[in-house]
């Protein structure tokens, strides 16, 4: 099974900003220092291209270049609402809450142009400093953080479908059925036989609990026991459609992660 996708990857944003102003002059001087630094990775996401501030309107803008394989301006715009949820995550982190701190002390705004790379599509998002003010003093639940996380990393897997783990096997579907995290997987059944996976099961979830070490898929199955989910990896005979769920339960996937 592939690494899955780090559903930090839009949230992560590394500012080069050091300390805290308390009024517009210093926010204007720490987003200078911050531009020396772009363009910032964002990892496979793509990058923080620029960031300015506008002291006329005291508004801080920032313009992100996505990596279209991980995340395209049409998700965003499919669900705007969960961009503004994940960027409000973003910004209870780290550098960026330092930095909502001085905007809040600004009453300064935000405003955050998406881009597609090599395309002139946008999405635009826009915080005003009240609503600002309103992530500063109510910042998200750990339930509300988790619940966000999968959500953000199943949209980043759907993007990606189909893909290929090896010659034979795709993942082809991902979907939150309320009580698991669900995979599917596509065999080709004339380089592999449906049965002798099925007799194979035990030895399949053996090695899946292995995997369950890499970093990733750790933060995964802790997010997902967190949630009360468990996860299901679903075998599907191309020719057959003959299926083999390998399952974890909430409270296995707990036990791997070393929760009670």
């Amino acid at each position: 099974m592939k690494k899955c996708i780090n559903f930090f990857m839009l949230l992560v944003m590394v500012l080069a900003l050091a300390g805290c102003g308390a009024n517009d002059r210093m926010l204007k001087a720490q987003i200078e220092n911050g531009k020396k630094h772009c363009p910032i990775s964002l990892g496979m996401a793509g990058k923080l291209t620029s960031m300015s501030y506008d002291d006329s309107n005291r508004e801080v803008k920032f313009v992100i270049t996505l990596n279209k394989q991980v995340s395209d301006i049409k998700n965003l715009q499919a669900d705007p609402e969960s961009a503004r949820q994940t960027m409000r995550l973003a910004l209870q982190k780290g550098n960026m809450k330092q930095l909502l701190e001085m905007m809040v002390d600004a009453e300064a705004s935000l405003n955050i142009t998406y881009k597609n790379k090599g395309s002139k599509e946008e999405f635009v998002l826009n915080f005003s400093s009240e609503e600002l003010k309103n992530i500063l003093d109510n910042p998200m639940t750990e339930e509300e953080t988790n619940k966000l996380m999968l959500q953000t990393q199943i949209n980043s897997e759907k993007n990606r479908l189909p893909y290929k783990i090896e010659k034979g096997l795709n993942v082809v579907g991902i979907e939150d059925n309320g009580s698991s995290l669900v995979y599917v997987c596509e065999v080709d059944e004339d380089l592999y036989d449906i049965d002798e996976m099925g007799k194979a099961k035990e030895e399949l979830k053996d090695n899946m609990r292995k995997m369950m070490k890499d970093r990733a898929m750790r933060q995964q199955a802790e997010i997902l026991s967190s949630l009360n989910k468990g996860f299901e990896y679903k075998y599907v005979g191309k020719t057959s459609g003959k299926n083999v769920i390998v399952a974890f339960s909430s409270a296995e996937l707990g036990e791997i992660v070393g929760k009670k």
